[in-house]
C-alpha cells in the first residue's frame, strides 16, 4: 500500500470519527472500506489490528487524541483536540484525493486555475520529517528565475493563504527559514539524519502568528476590529486567527478581538474585507489603515 493511501486511510477515519461521534469499531472499518472503494481502491482487507495500528499512528503523526468511550460504546474526538492547520491540511487533501478519482478533473467540478503548488513535495517531506532526513533542492525566490541550491533539516510543512511551505533549517545554520514549495524543484532526500532539536517549538512560534511569516520582530498584540453584519456571517464560518474571540454580533455590528503579530500578509488579509472594516484597536494598526487607504485614493484621483 502506498503512502498515499495511508494517508488517505487515516484521513478518512479522523472525519469519519469526527463527523460520526460514538462510532464502533465494525461501522468505522465498513465505512472506510467504502470510502476507499469508491477512491478505487480494494482489496485492502482492512481488520480490526490494522485500524488499531492506524488509531495510534494518528496520536502520533498528527496529535490527534481518538478516545474509546465505554459509556457509548464507540471512539470520539474531542472538536477542541484538532488543531486548525491540521484541519485545513485534512480538507485540502480529501479535495486532492477526490479530484485524482479519475484520470481527469470531471467536467463538473470547476476549479480554479492556480500555478503550480508544490503539492507533489508533500509526502516526500513528510517522509523526511518524520524520519529525520535531510533534504536537498533547488530554489528560487520570488525576486527571479535564479535557483540556488539548499541543503535543509526539515521540521514541518506550513499551509498559509493557498501554499505550502516547507520550515526548517540550513544544515550548520541555527535560524529557522521557510520555503515555497511551488519554488522547490528537484527535491531528494538525502541519506544523511539529522537530530532534531527539541527546544525548537514550532507550533508555539507560529501560533499568534498569521501565514508564514513569525519572526520575533513583530509583538504579540490584542487586534479589535469591526465588520457589517453580512461580513460577520463569513468570519464566523472561516476565522481570521484561531485567537478570533467574538465580542459584537448582532444586525447591525460584528466585531472580534485577535491575538497575534501584525504582520503584512495580516494586513493584506484584513483589507480584503475594507468596505465594513472598522480598526478599532491599536491605534497604530488604525493609522496604518488609513495611511494605505489615503495612498490608493490619491493614485485612483485622477
Amino acid at each position: 500500500m502506498s503512502q498515499t493511501q495511508v494517508l488517505l486511510r487515516d484521513i478518512l477515519i479522523i472525519n469519519k470519527i469526527k463527523n460520526t461521534p460514538y462510532i464502533g469499531l465494525v461501522e468505522l472499518t465498513d465505512s472506510v472500506e467504502h470510502a476507499l472503494s469508491l477512491r478505487g481502491i480494494d482489496n485492502l482487507g482492512m481488520s480490526r489490528r490494522t485500524l488499531l495500528r492506524d488509531i495510534q499512528s494518528i496520536r502520533t503523526d498528527f496529535s490527534i487524541d481518538i478516545q474509546y468511550s465505554h459509556l457509548h460504546n464507540g471512539y470520539f474526538i474531542e472538536e477542541t483536540d484538532i488543531r486548525y492547520d491540521v484541519e485545513q491540511f485534512l480538507d485540502s487533501f480529501e479535495v486532492f484525493s477526490a479530484l485524482n478519482m479519475e484520470d481527469t478533473v470531471p467536467d463538473f467540478v470547476f476549479a480554479e486555475k492556480h500555478r503550480p503548488r508544490g503539492t507533489q513535495h508533500l509526502f516526500p517531506l513528510i517522509y523526511a520529517i518524520k524520519n529525520s532526513q535531510e533534504v536537498r533542492f533547488s530554489y528560487s525566490k520570488f525576486q527571479g528565475n535564479d535557483f540556488s541550491e539548499r541543503h535543509l533539516e526539515p521540521y514541518a510543512l506550513k499551509e498559509a493563504r493557498g501554499r505550502w511551505y516547507a520550515i526548517g533549517r540550513s544544515v550548520g545554520q541555527k535560524d529557522m527559514k521557510s520555503y515555497g514549495l511551488d519554488r522547490i524543484t528537484d527535491l531528494e532526500i538525502t541519506d544523511s539524519r539529522f537530530k532534531k532539536d527539541t527546544s525548537v517549538k514550532l507550533q508555539e512560534k507560529f501560533r499568534d502568528s498569521f501565514g508564514i511569516y513569525s519572526s520575533d520582530e513583530y509583538p504579540v498584540e490584542d487586534v479589535v476590529l469591526s465588520f457589517d453584519a453580512e461580513d460577520g456571517h463569513y468570519l464566523k464560518s472561516l476565522p481570521l486567527h484561531s485567537s478570533q474571540e467574538i465580542i459584537k454580533d448582532d444586525d447591525n455590528e460584528f466585531i472580534i478581538r485577535l491575538h497575534l503579530k501584525i504582520t503584512h500578509d495580516f494586513v493584506m488579509e484584513i483589507l480584503s474585507r475594507s468596505w465594513s472594516l472598522k480598526v478599532i484597536e491599536p491605534a497604530s494598526l488604525r493609522e496604518q489603515v488609513r495611511e494605505i487607504y489615503s495612498a490608493a485614493l490619491k493614485r485612483n484621483n485622477g
